[in-house]
Order: structure tokens, then sequence, then C-alpha cells
């Protein structure tokens, strides 16, 4: 990251010679960038007294630098990181002193200069208050996870990014769908994920099993501990236990005999708050040291599922 907040993706040292958390960091912009939400250039500079903040080089007027907009006024600045504080004669007009062009430069580029003054005429710099960085996926110009989320969704959830993709089930809460959109897409934090990341952990093997390695398929579906609850929760819909099924089919809804099309909604949403349920339980396990109970974990899921596919059945009667 350079002195301007600038992701500064461009560095080849911050993403390919070093492993490094802001690599990491990096890496997710550009994941999050894939699914058409623009991220990187979504932080501009909140002007204050204008001293922090580059002129040409800082996004702090509209959506691109003034440099990449106005690019003959640029390439004809004598100096190039001079600040908004620094450039004298904000919204300046004819006869309201010099802009500190190359001698002649203003006849070449007055359109643009006109173009530029007229933003400019706008600016009113705080001389009590320092610059600062904002976020304009806000209304209120503040960054949160819960926003980007919100983001993502809008770009991801219920639009069939591709044949096995997420389908939108709105039975369950959107923090499920986002789960489960994560989970199909293998984008969840498990060992053998963080590992290729270059993060270092002492051991890559499941932590609640210490049979295989821990991806994403062995933490949902194949660890004894997973199979334990997938043979409860297919026990209590009396459908026998889960076998031979790959994580996708099992997170589409599998179904072993005829329902109706509002049953095969609400077993595939129990399945889903299963999944969801389960992860969360694994990570009690790992990072608070709560013990795995099967019968415990099928209580809580038969709760939530309960609890949630009743707030968003609209009404109608649940067996």
């Amino acid at each position: 990251m350079d002195l301007r907040g600038d992701l500064d993706v461009h560095n080849p040292f911050s993403l390919k010679s070093y492993k490094t958390v802001w690599a990491n960091v990096i890496a997710t912009s550009n994941m999050i960038e894939s699914l058409g939400v623009q991220f990187k250039n979504s932080f501009v500079r909140v002007i204050g007294d204008g001293a922090s903040t580059s002129f040409w080089n800082d996004i702090w007027l509209g959506k691109t630098t003034l440099r990449d907009k106005f690019g003959r006024l640029a390439r004809l600045e004598k100096n190039t990181s001079v600040s908004v504080k620094d450039r004298p004669c904000l919204g300046w007009r004819k006869g309201r002193g010099k802009m500190g062009l190359v001698k002649g430069s203003v006849r070449r580029a007055t359109r643009e200069l006109s173009d530029l003054g007229g933003l400019l005429n706008s600016v009113c710099l705080n001389p009590d208050k320092l610059d600062t960085w904002g976020w304009d996926g806000s209304n209120n110009g503040m960054f949160s996870t819960k926003g980007l989320t919100k983001l993502i969704n809008e770009k991801t959830i219920g639009m069939g990014i591709n044949a096995k993709g997420t389908m939108k089930n709105n039975l369950v809460p959107k923090k499920v769908e986002v789960f489960i959109w994560r989970a199909m897409k293998k984008r969840l934090p498990v060992r053998t994920e963080l590992n290729k990341r270059g993060i270092d952990l002492h051991s890559v093997r499941c932590p609640l099993c210490d049979d295989d390695l821990e991806s994403v398929d062995h933490s949902l579906l194949s660890c004894t501990k997973a199979v334990e609850v997938w043979n409860k929760v297919y026990g209590w819909w009396g459908l026998g236990g889960v076998t031979n099924l790959s994580l996708e089919d099992l997170l589409q809804g599998d179904v072993r005999q005829q329902y109706s099309d509002s049953g095969k909604l609400i077993w595939q949403a129990v399945i889903w708050v299963s999944t969801y349920l389960m992860w969360r339980n694994r990570n009690h396990a790992v990072f608070k040291n709560k013990c795995w109970s099967a019968p415990i974990a099928l209580s809580e899921i038969q709760i939530k599922s309960y609890e949630w596919i009743a707030k968003r059945n609209k009404g109608r009667a649940i067996d």
C-alpha cells in the first residue's frame, strides 16, 4: 500500500515475490472485482484542509483521478505531486492567479481548463479538518463488511453464476445463501485453502477427525463428525444415511423420494441450514474448544430450520 492509500495492485513485489497478509488482501480484492463489484476504486478522499490529498493522483473529485479526467493539463503540470491545499486559486477564473503550468499551455488546454474550473468552483476547504478516506459503497461514506456483503449479494445471489451455482432459496436468511455460494465455490477458509494462500499453519489436517486434509468437501461432507450429523438429519426425514453424494449434489437438495415443489424447497432449506450450522459448530470446536455432539447439533438444526423457514413461509403451515 502506498502513502496515498492505493491498493498498489501493480506492484510485483506485493503480489509475486512475497506471500504477505497484504498480498492476500489484494488477492481478495481481485476476487471481489471478478464478481462485478467495483471495489478497488471505491475508496475516495474526503477533503478537509486538502494537505494530504494529491490534487492530480487521488480520487477526490468525482469517480476518477483528475489526471485521468484532464490528461492534457496533468501532462503540462510542473509539480505533479502538488496537494489540493497547495494548488493556488481553487475555482480558477480569468485574472485570478496562475495555475503553475508551462507557459502557453492554457491556450492549448482551454476546454479542459474550463471544465476543471467548473468542478473546482464547488470545492470548499476546511482548514480545521484533516483529509480522510471515505467509501462510496454506502450512503454515509463509511466502509463496513455488511455493506460490502450487500453489494456482493446483489451481484451473485440468484443470478445463475453457472449451471451448478447457488440457487436462491427465500426460506433462509441471506447470510446462509452467501455461505452456500462460498461453499459451492470452495471459498471457505479451510486449512488447505489457507495453506495455498501462504498462511503458515502447524497442520492442514482436519482439526476434528484428523483423518484427512481439511478441504471444503471433507469439512462439510466426509469428516466423521459431519457424517454423524448428516445421518441424524437424513434419519430425521426418514431418508436413511447420506452416501455417495458430492457436495454440490447435497447442497442442490438431494431428494430420495417424491416431494411437492414446496416440500423440495423446504428440504433444500434444511440442507442449507444444516451446512451453515455445521460450519459454525466446526469453528466453535476449533476456536472455542467446544465439544462436538451430533445430537446437540441436530437439535439446533431443527430449531433454526423451523424458526427461519416458518418466518419466511408466508403464513403457510409447516408439517
